[in-house]
C-alpha cells in the first residue's frame, strides 16, 4: 500500500486502519499508542484494533489506548481475550472537566488501558498517573474534532531510539510527531485525508510544542 506521506521518520496511511493494519508486516511494531474516537457509533474500532494488533506487535511489546469511560467494559471484552492486560493508567483533565450527567460524574481524568503481547520486556517503569511529568502532554484540539491531550511518557519510558510507534488512529498527528521528537519512527494511520494534511504540516514544522493542553 502505498504512503500519503513518507520520511525519514514517519509515515502516513491514508485509508481504512483495517486493510491498512492488514498489509502491514507481522511483529514490525514496538508499541501501539492511540486515542480512537469515543463516541458509541465507532465501537467497531476495538473490533479492528483487536484484529490487527495481536499479530502487529513484537513479543513483549505494549498497547497502550485512550478511551471514554463507559468504554471500559467494552474495550476489555475486545482486547482481553487477544492481549495480556497490564494497568490502568489515568491521564489528570487539568482544563475543563466535563460533566456526565447520565453517569451524574465529573470527569477529572482520562483512563487508558496499558495491555502487552504476552509479559512485557525489561523497560519503564512507566508511571501509572501519565500526567506525572505536564511538559510531556500535548493537545491539538483545535486541529481535530476529538482531539485530547495526550502523554508522553508512554513513548518515552517504554521504546527505545528508533523503534517503531503506530497509530492506527492518527487524527491530525500528535502521536506521530510525539515519536519523532523522541528519536522514533512512527507509522499513522487516518481515514479522513483533511486530517492527513494537518498532520504532514505539523510533521514538515520538526518542532515538538511540549508543554501544558493548548
Amino acid at each position: 500500500m502505498k504512503p500519503y506521506y513518507e520520511d525519514e521518520y514517519a509515515t502516513i496511511y491514508h485509508g481504512d486502519c483495517r486493510n491498512v493494519m492488514a498489509s502491514l508486516p507481522t511483529e514490525s511494531i514496538d508499541i501501539i499508542f492511540t486515542d480512537p474516537p469515543y463516541p458509541r457509533e465507532f465501537d467497531y474500532v476495538w473490533t479492528y484494533l483487536a484484529e490487527g494488533a495481536p499479530r502487529l506487535l513484537k513479543p513483549g511489546k505494549s498497547l497502550l489506548t485512550y478511551l471514554g469511560h463507559y468504554q471500559l467494559p467494552l474495550v476489555i471484552d475486545k482486547l482481553c481475550p487477544v492481549l495480556r492486560y497490564n494497568w490502568l493508567c489515568i491521564q489528570r483533565n487539568y482544563g475543563p472537566q466535563p460533566r456526565m450527567f447520565g453517569a451524574r460524574a465529573v470527569v477529572t481524568f482520562k483512563p487508558v488501558l496499558w495491555f502487552s503481547k504476552g509479559a512485557i520486556e525489561r523497560g519503564g517503569p512507566l508511571p501509572d498517573e501519565l500526567s506525572y511529568v505536564t511538559k510531556g502532554i500535548v493537545a491539538r484540539k483545535s486541529m481535530h474534532v476529538w482531539g485530547q491531550p495526550i502523554s508522553c511518557l508512554p513513548l518515552a519510558r517504554l521504546t527505545k531510539s528508533m523503534d517503531l510507534v503506530l497509530d492506527p488512529f492518527m487524527g491530525s498527528g500528535t502521536t506521530l510527531v510525539a515519536a519523532k521528537s523522541l528519536g522514533r519512527k512512527a507509522i499513522g494511520i487516518e481515514i479522513e485525508e483533511r486530517y492527513c494534511e494537518i498532520a504532514v504540516k505539523r510533521l514538515a514544522q520538526g518542532v515538538m510544542d511540549f508543554g501544558g493542553a493548548a
